[in-house]
């Protein structure tokens, strides 16, 4: 009877922590993709609005900012966009349904990782994991963007919990639904490939407890790996092939990794670790990087040799990360999102860590007080380092753009084509909330896709990039007016050509709107 109470108690808890989870993600769910991952998100809707009007080949997920015709990116897998397209069916195509799709992937995540804790380390610490992933601020912030990362680590976690699962029961179940979700997982970002190195150092350490390791259970395993990884490589070799031969030629996460810039070019850079410390001060805290700090030093828990457990598991997953940044620092730090798929890890260690201090100060000060201490960090992790991180990277950075998209939308025609001069330079917000097609300024190109903001200063190609796409059928010139300021001064010559050759529409302090009339 007491062992029944006490598990209900505990399901209270994570119940309790599920629902601190979901008031921390649901916070401004309302808001459109104008917060620091503006790009990323604003890019991704545009996938799903395409599926939403008629494009439902999720084979080919198409974009809006390269003008007209098929324009088909070599990305990921679909499955965020290719869900909430389909949500908007039922509910209208509102921002709150796409930053809700990923909301609840996240808190199905965090429920998979407390399962996973629980089966390789114990209890108390599944617990303790799972409410530090429940309010670490960036996990909150990635959780509730619009992006496909909070889908892939919550699909991998789960995938990796049943393939415990499997090892420590042999139950077939949980093998087929490890291979099925583990391959949606891949397939909805590469880069959960990562979490594969801690997948094999559990299958190793568990089947090795067990005397399998030449088992039936370990070809199994190998049958499902590849029956895992053939779709996904095969899907992967299809993106190649799509951005070889759609406009705009475009692939995800293309030159951003080392064979792309040189170690060298990353040395000089420090390897960007400086830039990395400050986005997990931002993401985590400094009371978490020490916590991660003390669970990396402190030897894991573990009960017993029949308990069949992978104590080193999320040790071994800091690994992975490690050399996931070694190829990959500049996407992890330029687009901090991926950063997701280290999350886990470190709400594992920090949770490690904080039962041991715990445990210390209870010898020390007693129950009550160790109590308190704990809350208090809970509490300022949660409270003060969510306020802290919406003070940066919830902040309306691109409202600008969203006002310029909603008034395109209204001047023009549905079958016009708009080109936007957005706050960053390449940034396809305005033309996502136009609802229009059109292209970003200056536009994509073959073999470098995106342009830096200065490359419109000073540049003469600007005149000749707008008059093609004015031969091209742009029917609407949209500038936030940052950028309108910017031209004035830095490219005069442009921007006198675009006072004197287009017919000024609005003008207002966020932005300009000029009418291209035809060659």
């Amino acid at each position: 009877m007491k062992m029944r109470i006490s598990q209900i108690n505990k399901s209270y808890l994570l119940i309790g922590i599920l629902f601190a989870a979901a008031i921390l993600r649901f916070n401004q769910i309302n808001q459109p993709f104008i917060d620091f991952t503006t790009w990323r998100e604003s890019d991704t809707a545009t996938i799903a609005d395409n599926f939403y009007r008629g494009n439902w080949n999720i084979l080919y997920p198409k974009i809006s900012w390269n003008g007209p015709g098929l324009n088909y990116v070599g990305y990921e897998f679909q499955t965020l966009t290719y869900i909430t397209a389909m949500l908007y069916r039922l509910f209208g195509q509102h921002d709150w349904v796409a930053r809700t799709v990923a909301a609840l992937f996240g808190l199905w995540g965090i429920f998979a990782f407390y399962q996973l804790v629980r089966r390789m380390w114990d209890e108390k610490h599944a617990l303790a994991s799972a409410t530090f992933l429940a309010i670490l601020p960036g996990n909150v912030y990635i959780d509730r963007s619009f992006v496909p990362d909070p889908v892939m680590v919550s699909l991998v976690v789960t995938s990796f919990w049943l393939l415990v699962a499997y090892l420590q029961t042999e139950c077939l179940y949980y093998l087929l639904l490890a291979t099925l979700i583990g391959m949606l997982g891949f397939l909805t970002k590469i880069t959960g490939i990562f979490v594969g190195i801690p997948m094999l150092y559990a299958i190793i350490k568990i089947l090795a407890l067990k005397g399998m390791l030449r088992s039936k259970q370990l070809y199994l395993i190998g049958v499902a790996t590849i029956v895992m990884f053939v779709p996904v490589i095969t899907y992967y070799l299809w993106a190649h092939y799509i951005s070889l031969n759609y406009p705009p030629y475009h692939i995800a996460a293309a030159g951003n990794w080392l064979w792309s810039d040189g170690l060298s070019k990353w040395l000089q850079k420090k390897y960007f670790l400086e830039k990395l410390f400050w986005i997990l001060k931002d993401f985590w805290t400094k009371p978490v990087i020490i916590l991660v700090f003390v669970g990396l030093l402190l030897h894991p828990p573990q009960r017993n040799r029949d308990s069949h457990q992978a104590p080193w598991l999320f040790h071994w997953w800091m690994i992975a990360v490690v050399i996931y940044y070694l190829i990959g620092a500049k996407q992890l730090v330029d687009n901090p999102t991926n950063l997701n798929i280290i999350n886990p890890a470190a709400a594992a260690l920090a949770g490690h860590g904080i039962i041991a201090i715990a445990s210390l100060c209870k010898q020390i000060v007693g129950y009550p007080a160790t109590l308190a201490f704990m809350a208090a960090i809970i509490l300022f992790i949660g409270g003060f380092g969510y306020q802290d991180l919406k003070g940066i990277y919830y902040q309306p950075t691109a409202e600008k753009d969203y006002k310029l998209g909603l008034a395109l939308r209204s001047v023009s025609q549905p079958e016009d084509l708009v080109v936007t001069i957005a706050h960053n330079i390449g940034n396809p917000v305005a033309i996502y909330y136009s609802q229009r097609r059109g292209w970003v300024f200056p536009p994509a190109w073959k073999g470098v896709v995106w342009w830096a903001d200065d490359d419109i200063k000073n540049n003469p190609k600007t005149i000749r990039l707008l008059e093609e796409l004015r031969n091209k059928g742009a029917d609407w010139l949209g500038i936030v007016n940052e950028q309108e300021i910017q031209l004035s001064k830095d490219n005069p010559k442009f921007f006198k050509y675009i006072e004197q050759t287009f017919k000024l529409n609005q003008e207002t302090p966020d932005y300009i709107i000029y009418r291209i009339s035809p060659l």
